[in-house]
């Protein structure tokens, strides 16, 4: 879309070509836009009434006028572009009192970094050899490569100091501890075991020791954003008891040597009547973690990713300890999350491999990555 300066209209590419070819306009005279913001019903407006943005009358001269004199070439700082066009245009409506109060925030922040890696494009031979090696590691994990499969617990990688895939979107799995419970020729299927959501389940039943009724409740954690459309009581549990196995609570996830064991919430709720478990022996978990094998997909599914150094495989040697810190999170409330956070990290850092590189959690990039989680628990996850 291109929009005339002289003319203040819209046209296409070949309006604009054929406007300066006839001697109308000249090539300066156009700002080329590309993409459209879009909003669903209502949508706009309840952004509107939460001041997420403001009302302004203006004519299109003066915005126009401040688009063009805002024109960088790549040389500049294309990062503070956009920052300083708002900033002009707030001034104008007597609000310039706000620019210093969220100069920096996390807001200019995320901003930055999303110029940096959406419109900042590498050059041809560099995005094409970061293609092609994305493709082979992701291909190869088909047939060799780190060991994944059901029952494997990994931890999202540590990452340079410039970089985290994990800030601009699917911010949930930033230092996020994952358990594999399927994997075949389609996909792999995951949960996040880290994120208690603000919803708790009661295990309600009859202590065989009172003879009265009673009821525990643990957190239920956010695994991901598909759900098992076929299964109505779509929640999954699981336990890392010794003394649990020891009895046949529930089975083994994957083969032998799995720490890991899936159980039924019947079973979970007559062992902990029994007084053979206790509530916070076991996690729920709703909502699951899909990584496709499918054309269009990633090839290799978790394994690819494995390869692609999002995510490493959590010594088995360190799977129970993890597990145990997992197990002190509580319901999600404004009151826990701190220390639901604190776990988070606690846990992550303990799930590291050996050979595993040490991330610099001060970089300016991992603390950005880390606020955006927060940010995220926040919208999503805690009880309001």
């Amino acid at each position: 879309m291109h929009l005339c300066e002289f003319y203040r209209q819209i046209t296409s590419l070949e309006g604009a070509r054929s406007l300066v070819k006839d001697g109308h306009a000249k090539a300066t005279d156009f700002l080329t836009f590309i993409g459209y913001c879009g909003w669903d019903r209502s949508q706009l407006s309840d952004e509107i009434s939460n001041n997420n943005w403001y009302i302004v009358a203006a004519d299109s001269k003066t915005l126009l006028n401040e688009l063009k004199n805002n024109d960088v070439n790549v040389n500049d700082d294309i990062l503070n572009t956009g920052i300083e066009s708002w900033s002009v245009l707030m001034k104008m409506i007597g609000r310039g009192d706000e620019i210093v109060q969220i100069e920096d925030s996390f807001d200019d922040l995320m901003l930055k970094e999303w110029t940096k890696e959406r419109l900042i494009f590498p050059s041809d031979e560099e995005e094409g050899d970061k293609l092609d090696g994305f493709i082979q590691k992701a291909t190869s994990s088909r047939d060799f490569g780190t060991e994944v499969g059901v029952g494997t617990m990994l931890r999202s990688s540590s990452f340079a100091s410039s970089y985290n895939p994990f800030l601009l979107s699917d911010q949930e799995y930033h230092q996020s501890t994952l358990l594999i419970i399927q994997d075949d020729e389609e996909m792999s299927v995951g949960v996040i075991l880290n994120l208690p959501s603000a919803s708790a389940i009661a295990l309600e039943f009859e202590d065989t020791k009172t003879g009265g009724e009673s009821s525990h409740v643990i957190p239920m954690r956010y695994g991901g954003r598909y759900s098992d459309a076929s299964d109505d009581d779509s929640l999954l549990w699981f336990h890392c008891n010794d003394d649990l196995k020891r009895k046949k609570v529930g089975s083994r996830l994957g083969p032998d040597g799995s720490f890991i064991w899936t159980v039924t919430p019947e079973d979970a709720a007559n062992a902990i009547a029994t007084g053979v478990a206790r509530a916070e022996d076991f996690i729920a978990v709703s909502g699951l973690s899909v990584w496709e094998k499918a054309i269009g997909g990633l090839a290799g599914g978790i394994k690819g990713e494995v390869n692609n150094n999002l995510f490493e495989v959590v010594d088995k040697e360190s799977v129970e300890c993890v597990w145990d810190i997992l197990l002190q999170q509580e319901v999600m409330t404004k009151k826990t999350a701190a220390e639901n956070l604190s776990l988070i990290n606690t846990a992550w850092c303990e799930g590291a491999p050996e050979d595993s590189m040490q991330p610099s959690l001060d970089a300016p990039v991992n603390r950005l990555a880390f606020r955006a989680l927060q940010k995220w628990i926040s919208a999503f996850l805690i009880d309001r």
